[in-house]
């Protein structure tokens, strides 16, 4: 009888692992900095935030019906230019129909890519990441979306910002020199509420309808997309 209890008392500690941190050897958690670098009339400005994902590898305890996932915790990286206004990183890739391709967990795999070699398992590869400290400069198309707001308190009034332009948004003089993502042990950013205070009663897409169209971008985007506990 002792034996038989000990057996589902290990059984209910690996269902529960993502949840209570027992049997942890079913997720690998990491976190990254992303800073963004930017001339401001010549001048340097950098805005960063800290992002944290939770990999789940769960085929050790249900074998072929198990599988992959991920958590991500964490907010939109905000980068003030002064005068100029300030743009926002979203929690997801920089074009519009393309699923999860370029968000948090996505940009971690992908930018770190040449330091994974051989290892297609997603703990491992969490743990080399961490064992290495690794940085690198985004490609371009790696950057996540950028947006802004024409009015902060007017969350239709968001317009999306291309990286290799800041200019045509921001004026003459305004350029993003590069985007790093770096593995760090940091706390995860937050905060962004006191900025987009809106964010917190939010329930809808940010031009206030509940169904997802992708008619516009005010339509395609929500608090999902900025901010994530």
């Amino acid at each position: 009888m002792a034996q038989h209890r000990a057996k589902w008392l290990m059984v209910l500690c690996l269902l529960s692992s993502t949840l209570t941190g027992c049997g942890n050897s079913l997720s690998e958690t990491i976190r990254y900095r992303l800073t963004f670098n930017v001339a401001v009339d010549g001048k340097p400005v950098s805005g960063s935030g800290i992002i944290q994902v939770k990999q789940s590898d769960t085929r050790a305890l249900f074998g072929s019906m198990g599988g992959f996932g991920n958590e991500v915790t964490g907010e939109a990286v905000t980068v003030d230019l002064g005068s100029h206004g300030e743009f926002f990183a979203l929690l997801r890739g920089p074009r519009v129909g393309l699923g999860r391709l370029g968000d948090p967990a996505w940009l971690l795999f992908h930018a770190f890519g040449d330091l994974l070699k051989s290892e297609t398992d997603p703990l491992p590869q969490v743990r080399l990441l961490k064992e290495q400290r690794a940085r690198r400069v985004l490609h371009s198309d790696e950057t996540p979306m950028l947006v802004r707001f024409r009015d902060l308190d007017e969350p239709k009034s968001v317009e999306q910002i291309d990286p290799a332009n800041l200019a045509a948004t921001f004026g003459t003089g305004i350029v993003l020199r590069e985007a790093v993502i770096e593995v760090t042990e940091d706390p995860v950013t937050a905060g962004i509420e006191a900025k987009l205070p809106w964010l917190k009663t939010m329930k809808t897409q940010l031009d206030g309808d509940r169904l997802h169209s992708g008619a516009t971008l005010a339509n395609e985007l929500n608090a999902y997309d900025f901010y994530r506990r």
